[in-house]
């Protein structure tokens, strides 16, 4: 199903909560001459009509799934607690509607694999909103990866360390289903699913793990550190590090090392540097550090949606990354080293 390339995108919003507002509803509203808020469905009458009136008009929907039947509205952009990601993106997916959905793809793999059966049975355009895989930093650094500027990669560090109590992060952490959260692996599968999505984008995908979980918040529900030592389908091994509960000056939303043969990449907030060693110096590379990837997300589901080019973050892919999360909490439950499977679903699960 395609849109007429010049028709503006008539958009749904199922869950017009904190993400909605703060993280697609900036880039949304620069975008009206391609894509327009027509309609808000959210849990509370309040919550609807605040998004309401920040939008400027839309038609407020008791029941998302009236949205889904509306034929006026073409799109929907779900965002939606996990434990209701896999549900209200199987009715998205069943009802014909292009559809844009909050990471992560379900709370679980078995969950993920009737999402991926949806997603395989429907002609719309449906992505997974996993913003990191279009942050340029990321394109950046597989273009040096490609042309061999630091030879075979052997090795990486990636370390994530945020504070869940400073200000900035009280708009997250005060949601009460993430307080009480009723999926496993807590803020661990919430946030940890963005550096695993950008790992496996730029080194491939995870061959084996073994990882270890604490759970130190007082109020958000599950674990909030993860560590993994990892090893790529590639050969290439690694630590993995994200502490979402770090008393720090100044957080690392995204920090990582790629060690290979010839040299050295190295990528901190905004600046993403290469060398080859042998006190040569570094060639960097400057960034907006405050944009991670929304734009050119948005941009490539209207053209998606256009016929105009192929979604990126496919839920295919989506699944890839759960599969890790999945992985390492069943590592730490049991002790014991996990390995992964070197392919997607198989489409018999389908």
């Amino acid at each position: 199903m395609r849109q007429p390339a010049r028709q503006t995108i008539l958009l749904g919003v199922i869950g017009a909560g904190a993400a909605f507002r703060k993280l697609h509803w900036p880039v949304l509203q620069t975008m009206r001459d391609e894509i327009r808020v027509i309609g808000i469905s959210n849990r509370t009458q309040a919550g609807a009509e605040a998004a309401a009136g920040m939008v400027g008009s839309a038609r407020i929907y008791d029941c998302y799934k009236d949205m889904l039947q509306d034929p006026e509205v073409h799109a929907i952009l779900a965002c939606v607690p996990i434990e209701l990601s896999a549900s209200v993106l199987i009715d998205a997916a069943n009802s014909g509607k292009h559809t844009l959905a909050e990471k992560p793809i379900a709370a679980t793999p078995q969950q993920a694999v009737e999402v991926l059966r949806a997603c395989s049975k429907t002609r719309a355009v449906v992505a997974i909103a996993e913003n990191f895989r279009y942050r340029r930093d990321l394109a950046k650094a597989r273009e040096i990866l490609d042309d061999g500027k630091i030879g075979d990669v052997f090795a990486f560090q990636m370390s994530v360390v945020l504070d869940l109590d400073s200000e900035t992060r009280r708009v997250w952490t005060e949601r009460q289903w993430r307080r009480d959260a009723h999926h496993a692996g807590g803020f661990v599968l919430d946030a940890g699913i963005h550096a695993v999505a950008y790992l496996r984008d730029l080194l491939g995908d995870v061959a084996e793990l073994d990882a270890r979980v604490l759970d130190r918040h007082p109020i958000v529900g599950g674990p909030d550190s993860l560590l993994m030592q990892m090893k790529m389908v590639s050969g290439a091994a690694g630590q993995f590090f994200a502490c979402y509960t770090a008393k720090v000056h100044r957080e690392t939303f995204l920090g990582l090392t790629v060690f290979g043969s010839q040299g050295s990449l190295h990528l901190t907030p905004g600046r993403l540097a290469w060398t080859t060693g042998g006190g040569a110096s570094e060639t960097p590379y400057r960034f907006d550090a405050a944009d991670r990837g929304y734009r050119a997300q948005w941009r490539n589901f209207c053209r998606a949606v256009r016929g105009e080019e192929k979604i990126i973050s496919t839920p295919q892919n989506a699944y890839g990354d759960l599969m890790v999360i999945d992985a390492a909490l069943r590592s730490a439950r049991s002790g014991q080293r996990m390995i992964l499977p070197n392919q997607p679903v198989a489409a018999a699960q389908l």
